[in-house]
């Protein structure tokens, strides 16, 4: 059976990197991609192209510390960094070829499942993640709209609508997602409602079994996200790397504007046009948000990029941080096969407080009995 699962695992990863590799060969032949890029390689400063594809390593690698850290809380540090590295590729694949991003965080959830994390404490970082991902860059977009906004309206007329509308809805997840976390009436009533609504279209056939264990389901993931959120330290810690994650991946369009052997521009500006350009490209419904994350990064970097070479640097752009996450995530797509379940720490400590209270309970019920004893006797 090992045997057997292990030799599925093989051909559904060959698989996949067979797919990556087809996505590769057409982004190479439409349009003569691969020619015009090839052209311009050899022209390149590859100290600066080097630290260009360096920021987007930098972005797993604190990716991966940020899945550890939330995760290794409910385990006590029994969850290792490569486990981490290796959900952060899952993801980092699979947000990469499918449509907004969707099959992301279910693989992600796919993968810490058959390494053991139990489902509801996987579910719980992942959400925790996402919340503090949106979290960040809403803050970060807010910033860059607050210093940079009249530079970028001056540059370019009536695209800036589109960076706003971004921020909006950028807003709008993060609402929604502190609701969910912080609120079980609202999100109780959500789930009610939705209930309903599927119950009126047949797909769900008991909703009052339906509704106690999607219940059951939420009081267990608000009390692990309570327990995750204990360590104020942590807390600071992964808002802190998400904030480098981003920057580092902002940073990338000014290396490659470095590369081309530009004069120096400030590197603020560049980070902030890219921050619009992920802002503008979020919500495309395409796999990688393709041709608006083309399309914003030509009209956006029109303004640091001559217009010989602006083309060449959005290829290598879109090559160093959305290829690379389906060249490289490839091998770590296939999940694996399936460990033991690991014991999170928490329940080891609610287990013990329910036992300390039964002894004590057990400990003053000896100390009553001596005296109704004696009052019997007299």
């Amino acid at each position: 059976m090992k045997e057997k699962k292990g030799r599925a695992s093989k051909i559904f990863q060959a698989a996949l990197f067979a797919l990556s590799l087809a996505m590769l060969a057409y982004f190479c032949i439409s349009d003569n991609n691969l020619v015009t890029l090839f052209y311009s390689l050899p022209t390149l400063n590859l100290f600066w192209l080097i630290c260009a594809a360096g920021c987007v390593l930098l972005g797993w690698i604190v990716d991966s510390l940020i899945i550890k850290g939330l995760v290794s809380t409910a385990y006590d540090g029994k969850y290792t960094y490569r486990q981490a590295f290796k959900v952060t590729m899952v993801g980092q694949y699979f947000n990469s070829i499918t449509p907004f991003a969707v099959a992301g965080q279910p693989m992600q959830l796919l993968a810490m499942v058959r390494q053991g994390v139990t489902s509801g404490i996987g579910l719980s970082a992942l959400v925790r993640k996402f919340l503090v991902y949106q979290t960040s860059i809403t803050l970060y977009s807010l910033f860059v709209i607050i210093i940079k906004f009249s530079f970028f309206r001056s540059k370019i007329q009536g695209f800036m609508a589109l960076a706003v509308i971004g921020f909006v809805c950028q807003s709008a997840v993060v609402v929604l997602l502190l609701l969910f976390t912080h609120s079980p009436k609202f999100t109780t009533r959500l789930i009610h409602g939705c209930v309903r609504i599927l119950t009126k279209l047949h797909i769900v056939k008991k909703p009052q079994e339906t509704n106690e264990k999607v219940e059951k389901q939420l009081t267990f993931y608000i009390e692990n996200n309570k327990a995750m959120l204990g360590n104020r330290l942590m807390r600071v810690r992964i808002y802190g790397y998400t904030t480098v994650q981003l920057t580092a991946l902002f940073a990338v369009p000014f290396f490659i504007y470095k590369a081309f052997h530009n004069p120096g521009v400030p590197i603020i500006d560049m980070i902030a046009a890219q921050s619009f350009v992920t802002m503008i490209s979020s919500y495309t419904p395409l796999p990688g948000a393709a041709g608006a994350a083309e399309g914003s990064f030509l009209v956006l970097f029109q303004i640091f990029f001559k217009q010989n070479i602006i083309r060449q640097a959005m290829l290598l752009w879109r090559l160093i941080t959305y290829y690379s996450c389906i060249i490289v995530g490839a091998f770590f797509a296939g999940l694996g096969n399936r460990t033991d379940k690991m014991k999170p720490t928490f329940f080891n400590n609610m287990k013990n407080k329910h036992n300390a209270k039964t002894d004590n309970r057990i400990s003053h019920k000896r100390q009553e009995k001596p005296v109704e004893d004696r009052g019997n006797k007299k």
